[in-house]
């Protein structure tokens, strides 16, 4: 599959949809820029006359950064451990949603937009925070806090209920004129287009810049888009034998029968789609276009949509997946929420995990999420979950139960690109807790990864020897410059898997615990030296001696090292793999009954396995699991 995006696409659409507005554009880059790729449409955005780009979260800010785009940059979505003081240092605004986030940019010096829920139910201060939000940011304005601007988002749900969010913003930007805002904005595509009053200071420009109809798909054809001169910025091509593509699920295309296909000026229709291929009738052989540019004879990306019961949003946004997360290497959690898909040892989809990002207590009667689908029926808590389709939960998941702190809750309201809501009524709920969406309950999560999503392993090892296996598994996918990072108590197994990764490389001399000799180096058959290290020994008072590292005189970047206790050595290495490792405590209920004595070695254990850097991408953790010989059936909170 070939996904080709078109920049001069992306910047003929920002100016034709800037005359259209009439006031500054604020062009939306997130996921991976709708799956058109993150870089190529900034630099499109701003070509076409953007005067701002418009991200989710700091990690993708980053990446524009890196990438030498300096232009004014925006991110609204941020982990609980977000480090403000890298959007300060890199000079990108942050939009806050709650009083604590607002005192944290405030202090570590980041240029601030207040986010405000009007009516979305989404992230953004709440209706009954709101008046002490605002003067607490008018405090800290005083004392030389940077606020600079104040934005919601429409729902969508009616003309009417749109201009009543209008009002609502207005009220508040009443309430912050001593803070003297700069930049008022509320409207994004859809808003921008059919609500003059809703355009304030900046709009933000998304799926309209990509040339997709923001009303939505309606007939297929993409027409709308047409009307409003919009041309579509995305092709996606794959080629058929006998009417076969190796396409499938997993590279990010929906299920969507009927769809037509373009191949060498034919049309054929899909009459299949798995997680690895894709069929058509009558099944031809050639060149076939999944959907690109209808003014060329191609189907439209609102055709893939309309079959597959969502919008074009989803389609192409998806696309940032495709490669089954080759190249995907997540931000830390001070850049991005926690985003991950869960694959047991054995490499089949488990859960995918998130992150809440807010917990507020609203009103009754408030709408939740776009079109307002989901109302309060009473005053109750929603809990904010930082993940949705870009991340590979499908709009169709709406009403799926999620896992949170011990209970299964639906997801409510449509879901978003990067979020959904829960409705936890009168449960408790922090922000950070882990929520997971089981692949049961979701089938559909396969083996999808969006652009910003991590793959971990994680399962239940038996026994001694099937760890020792799992062992033999990483090792065969070690080379020279790897760090294999063994975290996990005494007894919990690190040896007995480092064993297996030296059975692995073909390790001279017996693998034993390195607890006496902090270091061990073992010449193996592979090449690269096995160097075996005791970290809690080396680095154990926690803060870091890397004098005494330097003293060991390891070759880093030549030989393999496995370091026990090494959580500690993270912050010394750019790129490692960490191995969480803990004895029975979340083995699954009906797992073998053992006996768990200190040091049985054939008590189960709980096995986590997590990548960091461009050495451990998300294809390259997965690829572990091929062939595991582990099983791992347990359904524990992360």
């Amino acid at each position: 599959m070939r996904v080709e995006a078109d920049p001069a696409a992306i910047a003929a659409n920002v100016r034709t949809l800037a005359a259209r507005v009439g006031v500054p554009v604020c062009g939306i880059v997130k996921a991976a820029g709708y799956g058109h790729g993150a870089v190529v449409a900034a630099r499109a955005m701003l070509d076409g006359g953007a005067a701002m780009l418009g991200v989710v979260d700091l990690g993708e800010a980053v990446q524009l950064r890196e990438a030498g785009i300096d232009a004014p940059l925006l991110a609204w979505l941020h982990s609980p451990a977000v480090d403000f003081r890298i959007a300060a240092r890199l000079g990108v605004d942050v939009a806050v949603s709650s009083v604590a986030q607002l005192e944290a940019a405030a202090a570590a010096g980041a240029t601030i937009h207040l986010k405000l829920d009007t009516g979305l139910g989404r992230n953004g201060i709440a209706r009954g925070d709101r008046a002490a939000a605002i003067a607490r940011a008018i405090e800290l304005a005083e004392g030389g806090a940077r606020i600079r601007g104040a934005m919601s988002h429409l729902a969508g749900s009616s003309r009417d209920a749109d201009l009543a969010q209008v009002r609502d913003f207005e009220a508040a930007l009443a309430a912050g004129v001593p803070l003297g805002l700069e930049l008022r904005h509320l409207a994004s595509s859809a808003g921008a287009l059919a609500l003059p009053e809703a355009r304030f200071d900046m709009v933000r420009l998304g799926m309209a810049a990509y040339g997709i109809d923001p009303v939505g798909p309606a007939d297929g054809d993409g027409a709308g888009a047409s009307a409003l001169g919009l041309v579509p910025a995305m092709r996606v091509r794959a080629t058929f034998v006998d009417g076969a593509a190796a396409v499938g699920l997993d590279d990010g295309p929906l299920l969507a029968i009927g769809v037509p296909v373009a191949v060498d000026g034919r049309l054929a229709r899909v009459v299949a789609v798995d997680r690895g291929s894709l069929r058509i009738a009558p099944a031809v052989t050639g060149d076939g276009v999944l959907w690109g540019d209808p003014a060329r004879g191609e189907p439209s990306a609102d055709a893939w949509a309309v079959a597959a019961g969502t919008i074009g949003y989803e389609v192409v946004t998806r696309m940032g997946g495709v490669g089954l997360g080759a190249g995907v290497v997540p931000a830390g959690r001070e850049l991005a929420p926690r985003r991950v898909l869960e694959l047991g040892l054995d490499g089949e989809p488990r859960r995918l995990l998130g992150e809440v990002l807010a917990v507020k207590r609203v009103e009754r009667g408030l709408g939740v999420s776009y079109g307002g689908e989901h109302v309060t029926a009473a005053e109750t808590t929603l809990a904010l979950v930082g993940i949705g389709y870009a991340d590979g939960v499908t709009r169709t998941a709406t009403g799926r139960p999620i896992e949170l702190g011990g209970a299964a809750h639906p997801v409510r309201g449509r879901v978003a690109m990067d979020q959904v809501v829960l409705d936890i009524g009168d449960r408790h709920a922090t922000v950070g807790d882990v929520a997971a969406l089981a692949h049961a309950s979701a089938p559909e999560l396969t083996g999808m990864v969006g652009p910003r999503v991590a793959v971990e392993l994680a399962g239940v090892v038996p026994d001694a020897d099937a760890m020792e296996a799992l062992g033999e598994r990483i090792g065969s996918e070690l080379r020279a410059g790897d760090a294999v990072l063994l975290v996990g108590p005494l007894g919990a197994g690190k040896t007995t898997l480092t064993r297996g990764i030296g059975r692995a490389l073909g390790a001279r001399g017996t693998v034993q615990s390195p607890t006496f000799v902090i270091a061990r180096t073992h010449r193996t058959a592979a090449g690269p030296d096995l160097q075996h290290v005791d970290a809690y020994r080396l680095l154990g008072d926690g803060e870091g001696d890397e004098a005494m590292l330097d003293d060991l005189d390891l070759d880093l970047d030549g030989a393999i090292t496995v370091a026990e206790w090494g959580a500690p050595l993270e912050h010394a290495l750019d790129s490692w793999l960490r191995v969480e490792l803990e004895r029975d405590a979340r083995a699954p209920a009906d797992a073998p009954a053992t006996e768990a004595a200190e040091g049985d070695d054939d008590s189960p254990r709980f096995v986590r396995l997590r990548g960091h850097g461009q050495d451990w991408d998300a294809a390259r953790v997965r690829s572990i699991a091929i062939g595991a010989p582990t099983s791992s059936t347990d359904g524990s909170p992360a």
